[in-house]
């Protein structure tokens, strides 16, 4: 287990920002502007990386002033455990509270973030588990092709919360707190696996292992350089396989078309660009749009706000 120590500390609307540009988080604190240097929690943080894929966030804090977050980074599957305190959780028309014993199994595309709300004046000890696709895959749960984002509450069971518990608090080293954590990430993941990954894929949607690590590559070159000009024939080459197959293939393993990803790995790009105060222009041209109103409807659509008042909120 690799971990970052995290020592009790302040976290200020600033700090909520850096945080969120390295998870895909949007942060905001109604009552404090973005740039305040004013605390907005208290606490502990930690990060830790379970093995290869599989990475748990332990949360401490004392909430000072009221926050919300929307993610805007797709997510093949994140559990959220509430040991203690209260957040609203919201995605798309559905709307849930999470209290202590409650957990929450979260698949997210890039359409549909999860919004949620922690209100000031609480302590909130809370657990989020992320598993990377390629992890769900080695333990027989790899991600079939869906459509939207999904969320799913359950009750964690009394062994299992105790379990967590001790394990958090226990003064073991930390290579053997480590694999005790990634043994109740498993349960976790047992007691929290969607149906969407529980069962097997249909036969059509079925990838060899070689198709699929194509397909993650291929997938990674468009998150790295979403301003090129990408042509369906070239990426097919790349992939070896037919741009039929390639269509057909990628949807299966990802759940949306190649170009439907290209444009909200686009998007995103241009949404950090907005928020560090490039106008709507330089942000277009920058993520690979040539004209600047085509990019203003698919980023309205995207994010239901117009790209002249993200900048100008910033």
């Amino acid at each position: 287990m690799s971990a970052i120590a995290s020592q009790v500390r302040q976290h200020t609307a600033r700090d909520l920002q850096a945080y969120g540009r390295r998870y895909g988080i949007d942060y905001r604190v109604p009552a404090l502007h973005a740039r305040a240097e004013e605390p907005v929690v208290r606490g502990e943080v930690r990060e830790m990386a379970l093995g290869q894929g599989m990475e748990l966030v332990a949360s401490d804090v004392e909430v000072l002033h009221r926050y919300d977050s929307r993610s805007r980074a797709p997510s093949p599957l994140s559990i959220v455990v509430m040991l203690e305190g209260r957040a609203e959780v919201r995605l798309a028309d559905r709307r849930l509270v999470l209290t202590p014993g409650t957990a929450l199994s979260v698949q997210l595309d890039a359409r549909h973030g999860l919004q949620a709300t922690q209100p000031a004046g609480q302590r909130i000890r809370a657990l989020t588990l992320g598993l990377g696709e390629a992890r769900l895959a080695e333990l027989g749960a790899a991600p079939a092709g869906h459509e939207g984002s999904r969320m799913h509450a359950w009750q964690l069971p009394t062994p299992l919360r105790q379990g967590l518990e001790q394990a958090l608090a226990s003064p073991l080293p930390e290579r053997t707190q480590g694999l005790l954590l990634e043994g109740l990430g498993l349960q976790l993941l047992a007691h929290g696996l969607p149906p969407s990954l529980a069962h097997d894929p249909a036969p059509s949607a079925r990838l060899s292992p070689g198709e699929y690590q194509r397909l993650v590559r291929l997938r990674a070159t468009l998150e790295e350089t979403p301003a090129a000009e990408h042509r369906l024939e070239t990426l097919a080459q790349a992939a070896a396989m037919s741009p039929a197959s390639l269509r057909r293939k990628f949807r299966a393993a990802f759940g949306r078309s190649v170009f439907d990803y290209l444009r909200d790995c686009r998007l995103s790009l241009a949404h950090d660009y907005l928020q560090r105060g490039y106008s709507v222009q330089q942000a277009a041209h920058f993520c690979g749009y040539r004209h600047a109103t085509n990019f203003a409807t698919a980023f309205r659509r995207r994010y239901g706000v117009s790209p002249s008042s993200l900048g100008h909120a910033n």
